[in-house]
């Protein structure tokens, strides 16, 4: 809404200028109001203006650099204007932003305090509402400013005050859906180095393709020799760091498993000590003062070594371990039900968990006092992620005034007081049909027990019709059985569970749908029922129908067990000497024959470049293909594979008899 057209902005300006730069924000407030008060207009035209007026007086507090202390006392001027009805409560959040936008971050952080310090005011109702967005855009825009290794202090003092100013039951910054930042990918060599050797003025100089990065040291400075295998294995850690739901799928879970016993491995030995750590601290005194900065990650292979001697590098790893065991053995909300360990994946992850915390107690410095306060906040973050399952419950009580209180409602009066006022004589009910049912019998529970509740039917009364049925010479069509309808089934297992003892006896044969297992459990009661008038001739065919359905039952079995071992014969085994004959003839090309028995391109690249294995690519392979799917790694399907890709050759040449 447009200023009032009298409204002197100058004059104004001159009398605020001069009050904020003797630094008294209530007198200020106080010219403010009277110099308002004045002119002319609605409360919202003087608010309009005085907004206004502030935007002004701050760009003028820019312009004529006020410095630090003079932009904190414009923005106090502009909370206690607020908070007196002066200008709108967004003003002081406005100004605040347009003083962040403009500063250096040096310069945000030293006025960053004001905010911190005036979390209290604004909680309050007047500022809440209108600035808690305000704060938040503010407070997001300033972490996108700061660099994540060099400013972390400034982000944590971020954090905290937005922690401190929304509630806890604040869902906006919670990950709900456990979602992982898969943006983060740590890239590192995959390949083996190359190299190329020139000759100049009879020196070899070593050519490398890969720039040497910022605070890496030249290869002629490291003697130390690489072990590329090593390294693979540890930064592919990452990934699986970054994207933990990839361990419960089966192969990925063996190359983790793989990974992390030759990571661990080689921390165990090569054991850290202070001397070591505190190397580097001879030569000058230690200074408390200095703000450590924190690295992102070189993936060099010649830092691989240093990096292994450093402790807090060597703690940032041990930790990531843990939050990722943490993970696999929680129980979160959102994960699907195909995410379940095995009870062999939970074993390993046990042992591996309290060598981890050794590690970490055998790192210095302080290794069992980190190791101490590590388990105690992944012990918190189970309370969280409790909290979270639980849908984030408030943790905010109700206050008296929000409470609905009940109504008084009259007590009401029950009959276990009138019986234990009246001694257990009669009780009258109101009328004489209730009285008389109630006082049947004095005590409630034995009435419950008395044999006159018990409704459940003999084995004998009934399953007589049904059993009369299923003989032959009765002939009852199928649809007319009893043992044919659903409700008679249902109503039959029931009773079957709680009088019979042929419900719960073990059979080797498969289950059968229910009217044939009703009719094998009939035909059973039928020889013990004594007062069954079933013929002799029935019981005989029974018998003989029983003895024929076993015969039947072993032979299948017997038939299934040949089929199985057929199925398993060691025919269709590929054995060492047809591995070794199939890498021979198959030669460079086994790289076809991996990507159709659906090998990853990190593994085909891994076994490519293993070559201090004393056996080729293609043995290692097969090897692997069989270790990995025990089920379906025969001969037959490696046919098939060699037909697609090809070489029927060798399929000729090595397997003639299975093709």
């Amino acid at each position: 809404m447009a200023a009032p057209s009298d409204f002197d902005f100058y004059e104004g300006r001159e009398i605020f200028k001069a009050a904020i730069q003797k630094s008294i924000a209530d007198d200020t407030t106080q010219n403010c109001l009277a110099f308002i008060a004045k002119y002319p207009g609605s409360d919202p035209e003087k608010k309009s203006a005085m907004d206004q007026a502030l935007r002004d007086l701050l760009k003028w507090a820019i312009v004529s650099d006020q410095g630090i202390e003079g932009f904190k006392v414009l923005i106090n001027f502009a909370i206690e204007a607020g908070l007196k009805d002066a200008v709108s409560p967004s003003t002081p959040f406005v100004m605040m932003s347009d003083i962040f936008d403009m500063l250096t971050l040096k310069a945000c952080e030293d006025i960053f305090s004001l905010v911190e310090d005036r979390v209290t005011t604004w909680k309050s109702p007047t500022f809440y509402d209108a600035g808690k967005n305000y704060l938040l855009r503010m407070c997001n825009d300033l972490i996108r400013r700061l660099s994540k290794s060099q400013n972390t202090v400034f982000c944590g003092r971020i954090q905290l005050f937005l922690s401190r100013l929304f509630p806890l039951s604040e869902k906006s910054a919670l990950n709900l859906m456990s979602q992982f930042n898969l943006e983060n990918v740590t890239v590192f060599d995959t390949k083996l180095e190359d190299t190329r050797h020139v000759k100049i003025e009879d020196k070899t100089i070593k050519e490398e393709n890969m720039e040497v990065e910022e605070g890496e040291m030249d290869e002629s400075s490291s003697t130390a020799p690489i072990d590329y295998a090593l390294y693979r294995r540890f930064w592919s850690l990452q990934d699986y760091f970054r994207r933990p739901t990839q361990c419960y799928e089966k192969v990925p879970w063996k190359h983790f498993v793989l990974n992390a016993d030759e990571v661990l491995t080689a921390f165990d030995s090569l054991k850290l000590d202070d001397l070591k750590s505190q190397r580097k601290k001879l030569d000058k005194p230690r200074q408390t003062d200095t703000q450590t900065f924190f690295a992102k990650y070189l993936t060099s292979k010649k830092l691989l070594d240093l990096q292994l001697s450093d402790s807090n590098f060597r703690r940032y790893v041990l930790v990531q371990f843990l939050i990722l065991f943490q993970y696999l053995n929680s129980q979160v909300k959102f994960k699907t039900a195909s995410m379940v360990l095995t009870d062999e994946q939970s074993a390993w992850l046990k042992n591996v968990e309290e060598k981890v915390y050794q590690l970490i107690r055998e790192t210095p410095p302080d290794g069992t006092q980190f190791a101490k306060t590590i388990e105690h906040i992944l012990q918190r973050e189970e309370n969280w992620n409790s909290w979270k399952n639980d849908s984030c419950q408030s943790y905010e009580r109700q206050t008296q005034k929000d409470a609905v209180k009940p109504k008084a409602k009259a007590r009401r009066r029950r009959i276990g007081d009138d019986l234990q006022a009246s001694g257990g004589k009669i009780i009258k009910m109101g009328s004489n049909e209730l009285t008389r049912l109630w006082n049947l019998n004095p005590n409630n529970t034995d009435a419950c027990r008395s044999d006159k509740r018990i409704f459940l039917p003999g084995i004998e009364e009934y399953f007589g019709e049904a059993i009369e049925q299923i003989d032959p010479e009765a002939q009852v069509e199928d649809e007319y059985k009893l043992i044919n309808q659903r409700a008679f089934q249902w109503k039959s297992l029931r009773l079957l569970a709680r009088k019979s003892p042929h419900f719960f006896t073990h059979s080797t044969s498969p289950s059968l749908p229910l009217p044939k297992y009703l009719e094998n459990i009939l035909s059973k009661l039928a020889k013990e029922l004594p007062n069954q008038n079933s013929s002799d001739d029935m019981k005989t065919e029974m018998e003989e129908e029983d003895s024929i359905k076993e015969a039947q039952e072993e032979e299948d079995l017997k038939n299934n067990e040949e089929q199985n071992n057929k199925d398993e014969s060691p025919e269709e085994v590929l054995t060492d000497d047809q591995k070794l004959a199939v890498a021979e003839k198959l030669g460079d090309d086994w790289k076809k024959l991996a990507t159709e028995l659906n090998f990853p391109e990190d593994e085909i690249s891994y076994l490519e470049s293993s070559e201090d294995q004393p056996t080729i690519p293609g043995v290692r392979m097969l090897s692997l293909w069989q270790e990995n799917d025990t089920e379906h790694a025969t001969i037959g399907a490696l046919i098939v594979a060699l037909k697609e890709i090809g070489h029927e050759d060798v399929v000729i040449d090595i397997f003639e008899d299975k093709s």
